[in-house]
């Protein structure tokens, strides 16, 4: 998103406090509901018998995390509102490390992980992934490259060991 753009979607979301406060609730919200996924997909899959995907839906989300956290702090990338001096449609303090988008990485890789389980399930996880991608865009925390590539990630990853091996 270029610094015209930006300005516009803020602009656009500060007129419109309705739009904001759904933004800010989904921008909150959905992470939990992606955090507590896990466990219930756990579950599932444990009742379904415990083989190597059981233990990839435990190891693999986890992998993602740190190597998501490692290449943030390497690439330390300033976030959109750093770039543009100003501040983000939700509010945040933090600097740098925009990309990967960690939330964005962690909400596919969780959805990937519901392949062995559910079709259907993995279908509406990957859905609320895309919203949650939108949501940190929409807030004004990372550029549209942070989470295309925080999502890449979890794709790559979740296809290699949820689907071909």
């Amino acid at each position: 998103m270029n610094k015209r753009r930006y300005f516009a979607n803020k602009a656009w979301f500060e007129n419109h406090k309705g739009a904001c406060n759904a933004l800010a609730f989904l921008y909150k919200f959905l992470p939990y509901v992606m955090v507590a996924a896990v466990p219930a997909l756990i579950i599932m899959k444990a009742f379904m018998g415990i083989d190597m995907d059981f233990l990839r839906m435990i190891y693999i989300p986890v992998f993602v995390l740190i190597l998501t956290t490692v290449l943030r702090k390497i690439i330390n990338k300033p976030r959109p509102y750093e770039v543009y001096e100003t501040t983000p449609v939700i509010k945040r303090n933090g600097k740098g490390e925009s990309i990967p988008s960690r939330h964005t990485s962690s909400a596919f890789i969780i959805a990937m992980a519901a392949i062995p389980v559910s079709l259907p399930l993995f279908i509406a996880l990957s859905i609320i992934a895309v919203i949650i991608a939108l949501t940190r865009i929409f807030a004004g925390v990372h550029f549209i490259s942070d989470v295309i590539v925080g999502a890449l990630i979890s794709i790559v990853v979740g296809l290699i060991f949820f689907i071909l091996l």
